[in-house]
């Protein structure tokens, strides 16, 4: 292409793109229009199983993310070989995830409740208050 600025004239070839049609992206004044996608950057897989700030989230078509999440779960539940499966079925269930964290959780709480009870109790000891004391002591019995 012949072109010229300010009198200089100069040749522009612009660089050829190889390109592929996607799916039809809409219409424009009653023309479909397709999405050109460059055909030497591949597709971008979905990811699945992120989470931002604790809220889970993907990216991708939702179908393509779902077959990636059913193709995993498949995976887990039949890719286990003889050898796992018969270890497995002699060993106890394990608790769920979300069991084992609660107790976790509650075990936590409590190691903050007693720290925070040694504490109080501590203070009312240096200032001398017996009532006070009593009321902590009958607290501490509570929580054992």
């Amino acid at each position: 292409m012949k072109l010229s600025y300010r009198g200089v004239s100069y040749e522009h070839n612009s660089p050829q793109i190889e390109t592929m049609t996607g799916a039809a992206g809409g219409t424009y004044r009653g023309a479909t229009w397709n999405h050109q996608y460059l055909r030497h950057i591949p597709v971008p897989q979905p990811k699945v199983d992120l989470k931002y700030r604790g809220v889970a989230y993907s990216t991708g078509d939702p179908i393509d993310v779902e077959v990636v999440r059913l193709r995993r779960e498949y995976t887990q539940v039949n890719g286990a070989t003889a050898n796992t499966t018969a270890s497995a079925t002699k060993q106890k269930p394990a608790k769920s995830d979300r069991q084992q964290v609660l107790k976790e959780l509650h075990s936590t709480h409590l190691d903050h409740l007693r720290r925070n009870l040694e504490r109080r109790l501590q203070i009312a000891r240096e200032k001398g208050d017996n009532h006070l004391i009593q009321l902590l002591e009958a607290e501490s019995r509570q929580l054992a």
